[in-house]
């Protein structure tokens, strides 16, 4: 069963998501702190899901907003996600739908959007995900 948001979570969501909706225009092009980089609406290559990812409490949250099976929609997808300055990458924890369950993951810029390592060792999976507009 996937995990959804608690209310308290989903209060701050709104209230965090509305700010950023105000100054939009210029944190999409170009977030005041690097760890901002991938706060915002994502589609990975592998689902028709769209994921919001924003602050919360000095680390980082995802939630499925849109997809094509509504039973997903308010589920939590990513928690704990951390910024690295040194590597310029994110860790924290994704929600693996085949498997049922949370599993460790990492995340890398790139020019077409972000890259996420989910898993470890041979059970790892490589997702390429693009920012929705």
């Amino acid at each position: 069963m996937m995990p959804s948001f608690n209310r308290r979570t989903v209060v701050l969501a709104v209230l965090l998501v509305g700010s950023a909706v105000a100054g939009a225009s210029t944190c999409a092009q170009q977030p005041q702190n690097p760890a901002d980089a991938i706060v915002g609406d994502w589609r990975p290559a592998d689902m028709n899901v769209t994921v919001r990812i924003f602050p919360a409490n000095g680390q980082y949250l995802g939630g499925i907003v849109k997809a094509d099976n509504q039973e997903l929609v308010n589920k939590e997808m990513f928690r704990g996600i951390t910024f690295d300055p040194n590597t310029s990458t994110w860790k924290g924890e994704v929600f693996a739908i085949k498997r049922g369950q949370f599993v460790p993951m990492t995340i890398r810029t790139t020019a077409a959007g972000f890259e996420m390592v989910a898993g470890s060792g041979i059970m790892s999976k490589t997702i390429e995900w693009t920012r929705v507009q």
